[in-house]
């Protein structure tokens, strides 16, 4: 798929247990217990969002949907649901932003968040939904490397990170926020 493809006809990817589809309106009440859970929200990255993402307010967190959907018209991101197929539970969402804001050699970088409930942040759960997008973002995205934050104490996320492949992101690019790793 051609990275303009993307924003035309969003894919769907699935592995064993998860299936990533673009966001729809009607995700908003089921993602809310995710974007509303204290827990889930330590793990969010909001730099240059102007935002933190948690929200104890439906109707604030619909305008942030809104406002997502907005960039996917724009072309900027997509902000896929994420649903655990063995329970049919949507358990978050994950974002891939193809950049060249923070590119040290001038080449796409796609920016990867994956926000989720509390209980998937495990190592097999992390693994899984890393690896099912790692394994499509490049060619989708047109990227040559994915960014992604993990906080010092988001412990899992840096050892799923590591066995991933990713390696500290500070020396190799132009970011200047602390805890984000990249891979090639």
């Amino acid at each position: 798929m051609e990275a303009e493809k993307v924003f035309e006809n969003c894919p769907v990817y699935q592995s064993e247990h998860f299936l990533f589809r673009k966001m729809k309106m009607e995700d908003a009440e089921r993602l809310f217990q995710c974007y509303s859970n204290r827990q889930a929200a330590r793990y969010f990255n909001g730099d240059c969002c102007n935002d933190d993402f948690y929200y104890t307010d439906f109707n604030k967190f619909m305008d942030c949907m809104k406002y997502w959907e907005s960039r996917y018209q724009a072309k900027d991101f997509v902000r896929f649901t994420i649903v655990d197929r063995d329970h049919g539970n949507i358990i978050g969402m994950a974002e891939v932003c193809p950049s060249y804001k923070y590119s040290a050699d001038g080449l796409c970088m796609g920016i990867l968040r994956i926000d989720n409930l509390p209980e998937y942040e495990t190592e097999s759960s992390m693994q899984e939904m890393m690896t099912l997008i790692i394994n499509h973002v490049y060619k989708d995205f047109g990227v040559k490397s994915i960014l992604m934050k993990a906080q010092d104490y988001a412990e899992v996320r840096r050892k799923v990170l590591k066995q991933l492949q990713f390696v500290p992101a500070q020396d190799e690019c132009n970011i200047s926020f602390n805890d984000y790793f990249i891979r090639y």
